[in-house]
């Protein structure tokens, strides 16, 4: 039942700290290097880098996390990941990248536009109320 709970969370650290601090560096670079403003196609646009980051940070996490979900035998991670090398070459690293990133790019796009949207919302609302 608990077969590859430590790569699950590990992808699942690594997955926010990557979307929450590449949308942030994103952002600021995308405000101080060119002539965009602080508006809904600069979140799209770093929102969309931080996806595209996460995606591949995670993807060998993804990998590794299925095979050891789906292999047959008391393998370790270390054996699995020997003799996924062997046959398969480092590549096996980005199986299933594009499909991550179809599920994944939309997925923060919505998060971090949203949040955007939430806070000048509530910055809105607070200064009002402190009126």
């Amino acid at each position: 039942m608990f077969r590859g709970v430590w790569p699950n969370s590990g992808r699942a650290v690594l997955m926010t700290a990557s979307q929450l601090a590449g949308y942030d560096i994103f952002k600021q670079e995308l405000l101080a290097r060119t002539s965009m403003k602080d508006n809904t196609a600069t979140h799209l646009t770093a929102s969309l880098m931080a996806g595209f980051v996460a995606t591949t940070l995670c993807s060998p996490l993804d990998v590794i996390k299925t095979r050891i979900m789906t292999a047959n035998g008391k393998q370790s991670v270390v054996e699995l990941l020997s003799t996924v090398t062997k046959t398969e070459g480092p590549a096996w690293m980005f199986k299933g990248w594009v499909p991550s990133f179809i599920r994944l790019g939309p997925h923060t796009i919505a998060t971090f536009v949203i949040l955007e949207q939430h806070k000048k919302f509530y910055r809105r609302y607070w200064l009002e109320l402190q009126e």
